[in-house]
């Protein structure tokens, strides 16, 4: 076999493009596989545009990178790789191509982003609560804080806003309070450790939390310990808030029952079918694990138990819920993304030691942080086809788990999936409800608008009419500088109103059900893009249509193919303002390619966003799948099904991370009779 170094050299130096597929990942940076028998060496420096603090930021094991050779020694067989220099030299050639598109012609005028104005705090007074003590407010954002604090003053309190932890301490020690209400997500010391250092410090002060759903689900038991008086989820019932002042001032100490439930039983049998019975309920997640690993540690006599969750957006680790004895160093858990939580999450694999600081301790350092012990399970939890949570048990003594506590493990992490599996589906559920009604609410505010719309046009052209009539009347009017202006301005709101008539038009057809069996991809292509060039514009995103003449029709709807490419844009646009990065370039390209036979109409819609890591490919269609902020999961496993309903296929075709993502949408074109 020849030399793959020798090879290498014949075909690139320092300065070209390579693109290669990420083997490793070291605190310094990332390996990239090249070519078989050759590798290189991407530096932490040099993995983004931007300052990058762990290589798995940017990049993890399996991902397709393109990348510039910045040196080349066949002595050493080294070659030192840079994506940063990529990106910049994309920089360069994006900045070229907008200038000579400038040039072609100056792009319109960017439209100012249409904001629903806030709604007013509430004003309106039932009678004021005779309280005698001030109420601070902690929260870090102002459009809930301000109006808050008045509300509360418009109630007869005396109240007070601050926007961190920080301010909040500063103030409770010199002043007591009558009530805190805390927003649990406050930037840098969080909600919960304000309220333990108020407890640290002796202080009885009745404390209320407020929060979104997700975030007080997460940290029931931590609320529960911290002595709380109230949870409200956001956006506040005001009411709720009232009939707690309210109980306050007539001296009443309200606590929050939120205790696991307990599950008592006459037999081994009877417990494992309450239990079973717990996860498939629609209790709150936090308790449904709580009541497992009580019963696990119980069975086991374990120590300690933890469920572990790692977030594949973020690869940060997080504890879900946990039961013991065993101290915890809090600090320790953010480096737990280098220990063997992540490595049974990653690689679905199991752990069991029983002398780990005689065997394994070199594995197990930023694990032994987070507690001490010497004896350990761990094992995936597997829900929804996909692996993000982890189940470990701990004792500090040598040799406490058998082969059958293994065993035990392994059942409850079954258990645990039905629950992780049975709150998906609930969301799901509302997920889908929520885009119905919203499609039938749409449907109906699209007919509205379309018939004022239609009234609207016809009275603009009908003013144009009169106008001309008037000019007509008047002796030299007509060339008037002002008769021309005010002509001008009727002009741009006819027109005006005819680009509204067409967008709405646009989304109706969105909405149309047909039974179509040709469908003109090029068109569908054309309607997409025309519905997200304002929000493209807004994100400042460029966006290049290259749609090939004399394309056949393809098999399938022109509607549902609308709607496929509609999500791909916007998924493209909501990646790429992600992105730490000015260039943000979306780009559609239809083809035909005879020699497919089955599948030979193409189009493929490519950005410049961050990539899609190559564990992700397949999993992006899955259904509740998604790595976005308040994301539904809906949008990939639609368009899957619906060009799949049509005989195509659609699916990550290239994604180079993290200079950008192709999708390709395949059909097949209408058969002849």
């Amino acid at each position: 076999m020849p030399d793959p170094w020798q090879e290498f050299a014949h075909r690139f130096r320092e300065g070209d493009v390579v693109t290669g597929t990420v083997k490793a990942l070291v605190p310094g940076g990332a390996f990239a596989q090249l070519t078989p028998g050759v590798s290189g060496f991407i530096p932490l420096e040099e993995l983004a545009s931007w300052k990058v603090a762990r290589p798995e930021e940017v990049v993890w094991t399996g991902d397709r990178v393109e990348a510039v050779i910045t040196r080349l020694d066949l002595t050493r067989q080294k070659v030192w790789l840079s994506i940063r220099r990529r990106m910049e030299h994309l920089d360069r050639v994006e900045a070229v191509m907008e200038r000579l598109r400038q040039k072609a012609g100056s792009p319109g005028e960017a439209e100012t982003p249409f904001e629903e104005p806030l709604p007013a705090a509430e004003t309106a007074r039932s009678g004021k609560i005779e309280y005698t003590g001030p109420v601070l407010v902690v929260e870090d954002d102002g459009t809930v804080r301000e109006p808050l604090v008045k509300w509360l003053s418009d109630q007869g309190c005396l109240s007070y806003g601050v926007n961190t932890a920080h301010e909040a301490l500063a103030l409770c020690q010199g002043q007591d309070y009558g009530l805190v209400l805390v927003d649990l997500d406050l930037p840098g010391t969080d909600g919960l450790s304000l309220i333990r250092q108020l407890r640290d410090w002796g202080r009885s002060t009745p404390i209320a939390v407020m929060s979104g759903p997700e975030w007080i689900e997460e940290h029931l038991a931590e609320i529960q310990a911290l002595e709380v008086a109230q949870v409200f989820s956001k956006p506040l019932d005001l009411d709720e808030l009232r009939r707690l002042l309210s109980g306050l001032a007539r001296g009443e100490k309200p606590r929050l029952d939120l205790e696991a439930p307990k599950v008592t039983v006459t037999s081994e049998r009877d417990r494992h079918l309450e239990l079973a019975a717990i996860m498939r309920s629609g209790q709150p997640l936090a308790r449904r694990l709580q009541a497992g690993l009580e019963q696990l540690v119980e069975t086991t006599r374990a120590e300690e138990g933890i469920v572990f969750h790692l977030d594949l957006a973020s690869q940060k680790v997080s504890i879900v819920a946990r039961v013991g004895t065993i101290p915890l160093n809090e600090a320790a858990v953010y480096s737990l993304v280098d220990s063997p939580v992540k490595d049974v999450i990653r690689e679905g694999g199991e752990v069991w030691e029983n002398r780990v600081s005689q065997e394994s301790i070199n594995r197990f350092r930023k694990l032994l942080d987070l507690l001490p012990f010497e004896s350990c399970i761990g094992v995936p939890i597997e829900a929804s086809g996909q692996v993000e949570h982890a189940l470990f048990l701990f004792h500090r003594e040598p040799g406490a788990f058998s082969r059958y506590r293994l065993r035990d493990t392994w059942a409850m992490a079954a258990l645990f999936a039905v629950a992780l599996e049975s709150r998906a589906l609930d969301r799901r559920i509302q997920d889908l409800s929520r885009v119905f009604l919203s499609g039938h609410l749409a449907a109906a505010f699209g007919h509205e608008v379309y018939n004022k719309l239609s009234g609207l046009d016809l009275q603009f052209r009908n003013l144009r009419a009169d106008f001309e009539r008037l000019g007509q009347g008047v002796p030299g009017w007509r060339d008037s500088f002002d008769f021309l202006e005010a002509k001008r301005a009727l002009d741009r709101a006819v027109d005006t109103a005819l680009d509204l008539k067409r967008t709405v038009a646009d989304f109706r057809r969105l909405m149309e059900t047909g039974e179509e069996v040709a469908a003109d991809v090029n068109q569908a292509v054309h309607w997409a893009e025309a519905l997200v060039r304002p929000l493209a514009r807004r994100a400042k995103v460029e966006i290049h249509l290259e749609l090939a003449p004399d394309l056949p029709t393809a098999a399938g709807s022109t509607v549902g193919l609308q709607q496929v490419f509609l999500n791909l844009m916007l998924n493209a646009i909501q990646h790429m303002e992600s992105k730490p990065d000015e260039r943000r370039v979306l780009q559609a390209v239809t083809a035909y390619e005879a020699q497919d036979g089955d599948r030979p109409v193409k189009a493929r819609f490519s950005d410049t966003g961050p990539g899609i890591h190559r564990q992700l490919w397949e999993k992006a269609f899955a259904l509740g799948f998604t790595t976005k902020p308040g994301g539904s999961g809906l949008g990939l496993y639609i368009a899957r099904s619906l060009v799949e309903s049509m005989g195509g296929r659609i699916f990550v075709e290239e994604s180079l991370v993290p200079l950008g993502t192709t999708f390709l949408v395949e059909l097949p074109t209408v058969q002849k009779s």
